[in-house]
């Protein structure tokens, strides 16, 4: 130690020019340092605004995507439980008034004008139901697109039981009106008994696809 002290008194203006350069380096040392920590803040920053916006946007998607399912989902079910009941009644109403009329009078040909108005209505509306029904399934396949494999498995079991619930329904109408003329009480009830299981099993499924549908946001 006192060795390098005497070669400093011996040198002074040598060492404090060595000080000097030394220092200079280590001030531009800290100041790039400092610059290139600056530099990767702002980028970790920029970096959490996006990602914060992108999970903003993909989450205002997702729950506006979601909710018009839901909303879909919901008037296709009332559609077809309550609507499409209630425009059904005054169908059968008048091809059961206007049938009965005509084989009480023996008129022949308006016996099959009635039958052929009523099968033009009910393939109305049964094509009016299958048109619901790719609707809900075109709008289910594009989320899929993005959607979880357990969402996706809900969303195809879902459309399962939607099918087969309007192919029972459909299958129930076109044999209405010979149930009602054998008055065969036994297969109505049947029907209606499984159109019930489905539509439970329906409904079952739907809010276990809204809860699916909550927990993927709650992720985002």
């Amino acid at each position: 130690m006192e060795t390098i002290y005497n070669v400093i008194q011996e040198n002074p203006d040598y060492f404090a020019w060595v000080f000097g350069i030394v220092n200079v380096l280590w001030g531009l040392f800290v100041y790039f340092n400092k610059q290139s920590h600056d530099k990767a803040l702002a980028k970790l920053k920029h970096e959490l605004t996006l990602d914060a916006d992108r999970r903003k946007k993909v989450f205002e998607l997702k729950a506006t995507q979601y909710e018009a399912y839901v909303e879909n989902l919901d008037r296709f079910g009332k559609k077809h439980k309550v609507d499409m009941p209630a425009r059904m009644q005054p169908v059968f109403d008048r091809y059961f008034n206007d049938y009965l009329a005509a084989t009480q009078s023996g008129d022949k040909d308006k016996e099959r004008e009635v039958i052929t108005w009523f099968s033009s209505q009910i393939s109305s509306l049964m094509q009016e139901g299958l048109s619901d029904v790719l609707k809900l399934q075109s709008e289910s396949n594009r989320l899929k697109l993005t959607a979880t494999d357990e969402m996706i498995e809900t969303f195809t079991k879902l459309e399962e039981l939607t099918k087969s619930s309007m192919e029972k329904a459909n299958e129930f109408i076109a044999n209405f009106t010979e149930i009602v003329f054998a008055q065969n009480n036994e297969l109505s009830e049947q029907y209606q008994a499984e159109l019930k299981v489905l539509g439970d099993q329906t409904q079952h499924t739907a809010q276990k696809l809204m809860q699916q549908m909550r927990a993927e946001l709650n992720e985002i």
